[in-house]
């Protein structure tokens, strides 16, 4: 199997590419992608940009350009449960866009059975039995996320949580996760925590996107070398 990996950007990726061997490089659609392999597998990864559209050209370049098997998301996000703290990485089971009235998706094309994007089972099992409880002392959960074209700081956080009950939000996971259903392909993502209700913001979200980025690769990296067994 061939695994897409959509980074929003490039330091959400930079370690993972870094240990990629037999790398190449190559822009499609104006998206960068790195080809190359890991543990065995053969890897693409798109750095997408933010935003749903942009992550949406992403991984259909990595469906239709590279030929993936498997889209994952690796990056971070915005944690809306209170449980979660800094640091902490969601695998995401199942999300969808907190921005699209919930009836579009079901009533119109393509006609799905909830507004909710399903992760893979055995995606999501390989997840966390690679990565259990914790990572570097941070914790792991498995959950929804939501995705949503603006970031939430504390204006909209409590319509997100009365009508979606994520654990996490962010800007990508849902487009990525609605190509992949389109496509009829496996996909699963890895979110760590740079920003919380407690410590929300812009100015904790760039003080935290280095080592939260770091976290999310590393959770990927794990699932990956638990897959390529």
């Amino acid at each position: 199997m061939k695994y897409g990996i959509v980074g929003p950007s490039e330091g959400e990726v930079a370690k993972f590419v870094a240990a990629l061997e037999n790398k190449k490089e190559r822009v499609v659609s104006n998206i960068k992608v790195y080809q190359g392999t890991y543990k065995n597998l053969d890897i693409s990864v798109a750095i997408s940009g933010i935003c749903k559209v942009n992550a949406s050209i992403a991984a259909m370049v990595l469906v239709r350009e590279e030929r993936c098997d498997a889209l994952v998301v690796c990056g971070v996000s915005g944690g809306i449960d209170p449980m979660l703290k800094i640091g902490d990485t969601v695998i995401c089971s199942r999300v969808a866009y907190h921005d699209v009235a919930p009836n579009i998706l079901v009533d119109d094309p393509p006609y799905m059975g909830s507004p909710w994007f399903e992760s893979d089972a055995d995606l999501v099992t390989a997840a966390e039995e690679a990565l259990g409880d914790s990572i570097n002392g941070y914790k792991i959960y498995t959950g929804k996320a939501v995705t949503g074209e603006a970031f939430v700081a504390d204006e909209g956080r409590q319509e997100i949580i009365d009508g979606f009950d994520p654990l996490c939000t962010d800007m990508e996971t849902a487009a990525v996760a609605h190509v992949a259903y389109m496509n009829k392909i496996p996909f699963v993502a890895f979110r760590s925590i740079t920003d919380t209700a407690e410590k929300s913001g812009m100015e904790n979200f760039h003080e935290n996107y280095l080592a939260s980025s770091a976290t999310a690769q590393e959770c990927l990296m794990a699932f990956l070398e638990r897959v390529s067994e």
